[in-house]
C-alpha cells in the first residue's frame, strides 16, 4: 500500500509543478496585457507620447512614462516584473510587450 502511494505521488509530480508554470505564465501573460493598456491609454492621453517612448533608454524609463495608468503600479519596473520573467516594452507604443519566462520567449 505504501509503495503504491509513493509510486502515484512520483507519478503526479511533473502533472502538478507542469500546472504551477502554466499559473505562473497566465500570471506574466496578464501583467504584459496590463503594461500593453497602459501603453495605449498613455497615446491616447498625452499629445507628445511617441516622441516621449521613443526618446525613453530602456523599458524602466519607458514603465515610468505609463505607471499611472498601471492599476497597482510599483515604483520600480523591476518590482512589477513577475519573478523569474522578464518584461521589455517595445520601441514604439503600438510595439506589444515582450514577455521572456524561465522557458523562453511566451506568445500571447
Amino acid at each position: 500500500m505504501t509503495i503504491l502511494i509513493g509510486i502515484m505521488a512520483g507519478l503526479s509530480y511533473p502533472a502538478v509543478s507542469g500546472l504551477r508554470q502554466s499559473g505562473l505564465d497566465q500570471q506574466a501573460i496578464g501583467i504584459a496585457q496590463t503594461l500593453n493598456q497602459a501603453q495605449q491609454t498613455y497615446n491616447l492621453r498625452v499629445s507628445s507620447a511617441e516622441t516621449a517612448w521613443e526618446a525613453a533608454a530602456d523599458s524602466s524609463a519607458k514603465y515610468q512614462l505609463i505607471s499611472q495608468y498601471v492599476p497597482y503600479a510599483t515604483t520600480n519596473f523591476s518590482d512589477y516584473e513577475p519573478n523569474g520573467y522578464t518584461i521589455t516594452l517595445g520601441g514604439t507604443l503600438s510595439t506589444k510587450v515582450q514577455l521572456t519566462g524561465p522557458n523562453g520567449a511566451i506568445t500571447y
